[in-house]
């Protein structure tokens, strides 16, 4: 049985990601991470327990929430020392929450490489959406990710990308008997683009800026602590 290291926060996204992974035959390992600047990460457990009663433990389980501070200060730290209009001049035109979301979920990714090194886990699986218009959920992005992982022999995968909408997505708790009702943990700092469209320029930022300069930041960060031991609270 493949085991599949699942991005787990609770919400809907994350908790019928990995219902699907488990009828696919994967086996799931469900991490949730903390930037600490989350509120309610206790939450996950009871999405959890959901998943526990309904497909038994030897398909499940919870390795914790992990403390992602260190990756996401090194990300948010090169950019809050610049000036806004250094960050247009160089890569774009963005929001603070879009530059927070793409440090916070890179630092994440980050994260659950370094663990699939160290436990030999070839599969992650992440609830982004296109329809939830965050700039990082895009493909332009999720494509640029996938070869991050795919940089480390690991798949990315992505079970509700397509789902293009909330009422779309509750048919599929529906029909597996489940009542879509969830209690995740809230980040403080990220937002989803207000328009019913995707910002095109704020997703173009977000690609120079991961491109240009995260990218490389991502990967010396994986080099450097998947040779050392780190703290069951981190990894």
């Amino acid at each position: 049985m493949n085991e599949c290291l699942v991005l787990f926060s609770g919400g809907k996204d994350s908790l019928l990601s990995t219902i699907l992974l488990i009828e696919q035959g994967y086996k799931v390992k469900l991490v949730h991470y903390d930037n600490m600047c989350t509120i309610g990460c206790n939450n996950v457990k009871n999405g959890y327990k959901r998943l526990v009663k309904k497909y038994g433990s030897d398909k499940i389980e919870y390795i914790g929430t992990k403390n992602i501070t260190c990756f996401f200060r090194n990300f948010i730290n090169i950019i809050y020392n610049m000036h806004i209009d250094e960050i247009k001049e160089k890569y774009g035109n963005i929001s603070i929450s879009q530059l927070n979301c793409l440090s916070c979920r890179l630092s994440m990714y980050v994260a659950s490489i370094i663990i699939c090194k160290k436990h030999n886990i070839k599969y992650v699986a992440d609830g982004a959406r296109n329809s939830q218009l965050f700039a990082i959920e895009q493909d332009e992005m999720l494509k640029l990710f996938k070869e991050l992982f795919d940089k480390y022999n690991i798949e990315l995968l992505l079970p509700v990308k397509d789902i293009t909408d909330d009422f779309d997505e509750k048919n599929q708790f529906i029909l597996r008997g489940i009542i879509p009702k969830v209690n995740e943990s809230q980040c403080l700092l990220g937002m989803p683009l207000q328009d019913s469209i995707v910002d095109e320029e704020s997703l173009k930022t977000c690609i120079n800026i991961y491109e240009e300069l995260f990218k490389y930041m991502a990967q010396n960060m994986i080099e450097k602590f998947s040779n050392i031991e780190i703290g069951e609270e981190f990894i």
